[in-house]
């Protein structure tokens, strides 16, 4: 490997830097920031197709699991079918329902990290603060504290991989006089088990999934309950698996592994092609036809009629597609209750005890559950994340983003070298599990980092080298990134498909990042070709340095997808001309 003559000057850190701090490192081949699905994912296919199992995984939660470990309201399952909503490597046989709830769900997948050993591969209940890769070594430098007692640490590792989604930071309140409130406050995603709902004047803010899962269970118990509907969605019932009818498909799926695997691949044609309905194209305009058809008559059926208006949207106000479906069977007839009403008014201050209409009416409150979502673009911070030059991937993103995240395949930034996310920026769809997804990321990412990890482990002097410090003669080991063009021109890409789809139309929501006004969440094609783009990597995106002999590519790349690349064109994408691009697209923010 050839020696780095010169490393960037000592860079300017902010005074509250953990690079200042003298920290002996502790080395592993892979950090993962992440014990949620993604992060189980990776340390299991690490072990399974790499062979290695030095590696460590962080998080701030004191449970594997992620989601399914934090989000512990009453009611809550999976809104995508469990065959699908699985690791394709570890199928679980005996699901209860088609649609698991929490605990199950939560048993299942502690199952997997106790089956791979990951808990002594894990540190929780630790948030990670800072990470710095170094351009003389090729490392990067984590810093992070652990949330019981506060002692910091400071990893170096070869490749780092930040795994925690896209749902992990529950929008806070912002509503006035949130503050004096005298009861408690609380998000759903963050349920406080110690109040005592029975007799109380609770007030829920908001009513997407999670409030149409809890709504029908403590409403039994509730003096009052009243929520304001803060937005229409599309309710669809409960389906089930129509395989199930098939005389004996339950007993072959439970006992024999082809059919397990056949029932799970089934689903999965019939999810992927509810792609179809964000299409703006004759198909797309029939599926959601249908579509707006089922949950019309879902609603009329189990809603009281007074509710309607609150609950009935039309394709003119949202395209179905625009958001992700709401499934339920239980939502709607606990309308019918006499304690429990729907506010169609804005939610506009909060006091003490009460809670104040935006035409002037006061609600009695004792507490407050909001049910707002997700801060989808703060995803994975306050870490601060820097590059080779000392950039902040923010500064990245204001530069080449408009002010909004993007990425490469999802999955990577250029000038972050060895440096990959799992479930980053459009990756999101809302007709797909997320697990296919973060399983193709985790594949595409195990086939990049093949010869980073075949480098022998770096040497003492490269492990307690600072990323601030002159390179002395060290050598840097192999690192992988992808060339700024292909990051830019996955962005050209990415609007000109959205263009054609519902998320065009003014979707809004969570799917729009508010500064650039782009699309950052949803993946704009279908998941088999995400799928197949991550199988088999484009060589060409790709900038490889330090490997043996200055090689410009890997040896570890096997023939077949050399040849599917470059050949067939297979894990390219069509690069739009800048004539193609809708009027006032940018995807570098104007000086």
């Amino acid at each position: 490997m050839a020696a780095v003559k010169s490393a960037p000057a000592a860079l300017s850190l902010p005074a509250d830097s953990f690079a200042h701090k003298n920290i002996r490192p502790e080395y592993h081949e892979i950090l993962i920031v992440g014990a949620g699905l993604s992060g189980i994912a990776m340390g299991c296919q690490l072990q399974r197709k790499l062979k290695t199992d030095d590696f460590l995984i962080l998080d701030k939660a004191a449970l594997p699991a992620g989601t399914w470990s934090i989000n512990t309201y009453p009611g809550c399952g999976c809104d995508v079918p469990a065959a699908v909503y699985s690791f394709s490597f570890r199928q679980k046989a005996d699901w209860s329902t088609f649609y698991p709830l929490q605990e199950e769900l939560k048993e299942y997948f502690n199952t997997v990290v106790a089956e791979y050993d990951l808990p002594r591969r894990m540190h929780l209940s630790t948030e990670v603060k800072e990470a710095r890769f170094d351009v003389a070594t090729g490392l990067w430098h984590v810093w992070s504290i652990d949330l019981a007692t506060k002692e910091e640490h400071h990893y170096v590792s070869k490749v780092f991989v930040s795994a925690v989604g896209g749902l992990s930071q529950p929008n806070d309140c912002d509503i006035p006089g949130h503050e004096t409130f005298a009861g408690p406050l609380f998000h759903s995603a963050r349920w406080d088990h110690s109040v005592d709902l029975k007799d109380k004047h609770v007030v829920v803010v908001g009513n997407g999934c999670s409030a149409t899962q809890f709504m029908p269970i403590i409403a039994k118990d509730c003096k009052s309950l009243t929520q304001f509907v803060r937005a229409k969605h599309w309710m669809m019932p409960v389906t089930h698996n129509p395989l199930e009818y098939i005389p004996g498909w339950k007993w072959l799926v439970r006992h024999i592994g082809f059919f397990r695997a056949l029932n799970r691949f089934l689903i999965w044609l019939v999810l992927e092609n509810h792609f179809t309905i964000t299409k703006l194209n004759v198909f797309g305009r029939i599926f959601r036809w249908y579509w707006a058809r089922q949950c019309t008559w879902n609603v009329k059926a189990h809603a009281p009629k007074e509710y309607w208006p609150l609950l009935l949207a039309t394709q003119e106000e949202m395209l179905v597609g625009c958001k992700r479906r709401v499934i339920t069977d239980t939502y709607m007839p606990s309308l019918r209750r006499n304690n429990v009403h729907l506010e169609g008014s804005k939610l506009t201050k909060i006091e003490p005890n009460a809670c104040i209409t935006a035409d002037g009416r006061k609600l009695p409150a004792d507490v407050i559950i909001m049910a707002n979502g997700f801060a989808t673009q703060r995803a994975g911070f306050p870490m601060s994340l820097y590059n080779s030059k000392g950039e902040e991937i923010r500064e990245h993103w204001n530069k080449y983003g408009a002010g909004g995240p993007l990425s490469y395949r999802s999955t990577m930034n250029s000038g972050f070298p060895n440096y990959f996310t799992i479930v980053g920026t459009n990756s999101a769809t809302g007709h797909m599990s997320l697990i296919f997804t973060s399983e193709c990321q985790v594949d595409f990412t195990l086939e990049l980092i093949k010869p980073i990890l075949k480098a022998p482990r770096p040497s003492e002097a490269a492990l307690v080298h600072l990323p601030t410090q002159p390179a002395n003669g060290l050598k840097s080991i192999p690192t992988v990134e992808c060339k700024l063009q292909a990051e830019k021109d996955e962005q050209k890409w990415i609007t000109k498909k959205m263009q054609n789809l519902v998320f065009s139309t003014g979707c809004g929501a969570w799917y729009v990042d508010k500064t650039s006004q782009r699309v950052t969440a949803m993946h704009p094609d279908w998941q088999w070709k995400f799928m197949l783009r991550s199988e088999i990597p484009n060589w060409a995106d790709l900038e490889y340095k330090h490997l043996p002999g200055g090689a410009k590519l890997p040896n570890t790349i096997p023939y077949y997808k050399r040849f599917a690349n470059k050949v067939l064109g297979f894990g390219t994408i069509p690069i739009p001309k800048d004539s193609e691009m809708p009027a006032g697209f940018r995807w570098e923010k104007a000086e």
